[in-house]
């Protein structure tokens, strides 16, 4: 009677079939029900041993007298699916934690780069959070056509600098800016090194991070894309490191 519903919380067949046929009746024995169920006492003891440990019946058993199974308030269906939910969500988390070294491991072994592409608001928040999930060291080019999109971006990019310092990720930074605040540097765990406005002005930035190059354009349209690939990631910062020496040695001269 209730057996397609209960199909739909995640029941075998055997175990729904079991469940419904207790739902209308007060108790059971393993013999009624296996000839309702039309299964073997065999399977009804194994489905029921699993329902029991889903805490959705419960089995009496008294010494020299039948084995009775008795099934618990619906409710407890409810229990039951809240709980997986939570499961489902924490597999999630797991997931999406995961994701970047199962993706690195298969993009090894397969010997070729992975790219992705990412477009408007959505893509720059998915970008942010592969670099926090990473928690790799931060190289970064900061592009100084980005408060064009401030009223957008700017709440993004704050969230992502709280949650960047939190994780305690650290940022070598080349800023085309003359603003330096040590003490600001500082709290977001940034060596700066800025260089005239005028030396960069592509609507671009650039993120490295591990085996990782992140490419945003904040220009007519916003859109970008993560690069993995160990040789991509290990080149750019070194060349990353070559314009911090130039730029520190231009400092001094």
């Amino acid at each position: 009677m209730f057996k397609k519903i209960l199909l739909q919380t995640g029941l075998t067949s055997s175990q729904a079939e079991i469940l419904s046929y207790l739902y209308q009746h007060k108790k059971a024995k393993a013999s009624e029900i296996a000839k309702k169920a039309k299964r073997s006492r065999t399977i009804i003891y194994k489905e029921t041993e699993t329902l029991i440990r889903l805490n959705l019946i419960r089995k009496i058993d008294k010494p020299n007298e039948p084995t009775f199974f008795w099934a618990k308030h619906p409710s407890a269906l409810q229990k039951l699916i809240k709980k997986r939910e939570q499961q489902v969500q924490n597999t999630k988390r797991l997931l999406r934690d995961s994701l970047p070294e199962i993706i690195g491991s298969y993009n090894l072994i397969s010997n070729q780069p992975g790219i992705r592409f990412y477009e408007g608001i959505k893509g720059l928040k998915e970008i942010y959070k592969e670099i926090l999930n990473d928690k790799k060291k931060l190289y970064l080019v900061r592009t100084a056509y980005e408060p064009v999109y401030n009223s957008k971006i700017a709440p993004i990019v704050e969230e992502f600098i709280e949650k960047r310092i939190k994780r305690k990720i650290k940022v070598t930074a080349i800023i085309p800016s003359d603003v330096d605040n040590k003490e600001k540097d500082a709290r977001w765990l940034l060596k700066r090194f800025n260089v005239d406005k005028n030396m960069y002005t592509a609507p671009v930035e650039i993120d490295i991070f591990g085996d990782k190059v992140a490419i945003l354009s904040f220009g007519d349209e916003l859109v970008g894309t993560i690069i993995e690939s160990k040789q991509i990631a290990q080149s750019l910062k070194q060349i990353f490191t070559l314009a911090t020496f130039a730029s520190a040695n231009n400092k001094k001269a």
